[in-house]
């Protein structure tokens, strides 16, 4: 026996609410009753979607954050150096509080993140098949030193310096 289908009304108004919320008072703050309130809509409608604010707010940040999409330049240093902007671009206190926050609730947000380590590894694939990139690189390891760099950065200063910068510093150990 299946129940009413979910409501998208309540689902947009309780995404515009968190997403509001955010904003104004920051994840720590952050309250479900505060997000039904804003929606306008009862405690229980939200609890039945998300059973916590992490399980929230990881939701709506991972459908509303920009997807990471395959260029295809023909490039791997390019496809890559697209995909570290793509990830600067999208970065926020808010997002990084969550997937700190998300490591403590196993598989919250895997699927979101096995898709962008899928991509990491299909471009360098590519790259070694073109010979841009050594036959030995670790997929991984080029996510961590391409991209760690660049949180680093972001999260260390006023984040101002464009992400080719950081990038062409690492690029040269993979080639």
């Amino acid at each position: 026996m299946s129940g009413r289908p979910r409501s998208t009304h309540i689902d947009r108004a309780l995404t515009r609410a968190t997403l509001d919320l955010l904003e104004e008072v920051g994840f720590d703050a952050l309250t479900l009753d505060s997000v039904a309130a804003r929606a306008g809509v009862s405690r229980p409608a939200l609890y039945r979607r998300w059973p916590t604010k992490l399980h929230l707010v990881a939701h709506v940040l991972l459908t509303d954050v920009v997807p990471m999409t395959d260029p295809d330049t023909g490039s791997a240093r390019e496809d890559l150096l697209h995909l570290a902007t793509t990830l600067v671009d999208g970065l926020s206190w808010v997002v990084l509080a969550v997937h700190a926050e998300a490591r403590r609730v196993p598989g919250l947000v895997d699927g979101f993140l096995a898709d962008r380590h899928a991509l990491v590894d299909e471009i360098v694939r590519r790259g070694v098949a073109r010979g841009e990139l050594r036959a030995d690189v670790d997929p991984e390891l080029v996510r961590d030193l391409l991209f760690g760099p660049l949180v680093y950065h972001w999260l260390a200063t006023d984040g101002t310096r464009p992400p080719d910068t950081v990038f062409d510093l690492v690029w040269p150990l993979f080639g």
